[in-house]
């Protein structure tokens, strides 16, 4: 599963590696969602990152 979540994530990379503005289809397609925690510290979920559990 890590070695998939390693090959989208590459693949998603190289797709995108010429930019010169990060635009909105750059970051829905790398960012899942952003959560802010009450501290206000955010939490990036990436589309491709390995799940983990808190």
């Amino acid at each position: 599963m890590k070695i998939q979540n390693t090959d989208k994530l590459k693949h998603e990379l190289l797709h995108f590696l010429n930019f010169d503005e990060l635009t909105p289809e750059i970051l829905h397609r790398l960012i899942n969602r952003i959560d802010v925690k009450e501290d206000g510290t955010p939490v990036v979920h990436y589309r491709f990152a390995a799940r983990t559990f808190e």
